[in-house]
């Protein structure tokens, strides 16, 4: 059924190479190779895919920053104390899961308010390489799927359908994780080995893991805005300047219509921002300038990137 799909033309042509690549290797297909091959690719400046890149890396690093050792000294204490108990050395286990309470006793008393404390940091980056029109087409393949009862297939298609960067951030709660500690170091001082090791495996289960996603067409309409603004401020612009400004402004505008096709924001906000877009345009013409010209389109692009996070925390 799926390589059916594969081989139908209209999707040959919607499916990005990173798109097909995914569910080749996910499927272990090999004839995928020449559909891969015929994918439509963006084009893409490549100083703005360098600020872009940049940017991301950027925001990584300082959620690393943001780990706290003594959380992850806490979650090493707590993996060794599982494994000292099925080996029968209560009395080791009992220690670590003291000092696993200690350090996050550590935490608490250095800031009562903290709910999560993060252990660790992960990024995944995916990105689509197809035009618009072809976004639009997986799209109603995946809705034709979704209506003949093809659940998974359209599930298939739309995984594909992503530019983003998600950083998960997998945090201990403060709330529940130093209580399940102590219950544990209870139980083991009353020699219930096996109920202390379901509440300690329980407490690692419930680990937080918090996303926050950047939206790359989002990011990059905001890279060549800030081009186009610097530009806008300049009173006598060279003929070079004047295109520079009106590709910067355009291509702003192609990046926030894959992101609208691609979900990131609301409606009301690219309805927005696309009539600004052509108001600067007129405000600029003809080497005009202006300050305070991109002020009201800053706020759509907030917008856009808030409602563009996961909805909800999800437990580990």
């Amino acid at each position: 059924m799926i390589n059916q799909t594969f081989n139908s033309r209209r999707l040959r042509k919607a499916l990005s190479l990173s798109t097909l690549t995914t569910l080749c290797a996910a499927l272990h297909m090999s004839t995928c190779t020449n559909l891969a091959v015929a994918a439509v690719q963006k084009p893409e400046d490549k100083s703005t895919k360098a600020e872009l890149n940049k940017r991301s890396e950027q925001k990584t690093s300082d959620k690393r920053k943001e780990i706290v050792s003594e959380a992850v000294s806490t979650l090493r204490e707590t993996q060794d104390a599982l494994k000292l108990l099925d080996d029968g050395k209560t009395k080791e286990a009992l220690a670590a899961v003291e000092r696993a309470t200690g350090k996050l006793e550590i935490l608490l008393a250095r800031d009562p308010k903290v709910s999560l404390v993060p252990i660790d940091v992960r990024v995944m980056t995916s990105d689509i390489y197809g035009s618009i029109d072809a976004i639009k087409i997986a799209k109603k393949e995946a809705e034709k799927a979704l209506r003949e009862g093809r659940v998974q297939e359209a599930r298939s298609l739309l995984m594909g359908l992503t530019s983003e960067t998600v950083i998960s951030t997998t945090n201990i709660p403060l709330a529940t994780y130093p209580a399940a500690l102590k219950k544990a170091a209870k139980l083991i001082d009353e020699n219930k080995a096996g109920e202390a090791r379901k509440i300690l495996q329980t407490a690692l289960d419930t680990l937080v893991v918090t996303d926050v996603v950047v939206p790359l067409p989002v990011v990059s309409a905001t890279i060549n805005l800030e081009k186009a603004e610097e530009l806008a401020k300049k009173k006598s612009r060279s003929e070079q300047e004047n295109k520079e400004l009106t590709k910067r402004v355009t291509d702003a505008d192609t990046e926030i219509k894959y992101a609208q096709e691609l979900g990131y924001g609301q409606k009301a906000d690219f309805d927005s921002f696309h009539k600004q877009i052509e108001e600067i345009k007129a405000k600029t013409a003809g080497g005009k300038s202006g300050t305070n010209l991109f002020d009201q389109i800053k706020t759509y692009i907030e917008s856009m990137t808030k409602s563009s996070q996961h909805k909800g925390n999800s437990s580990k």
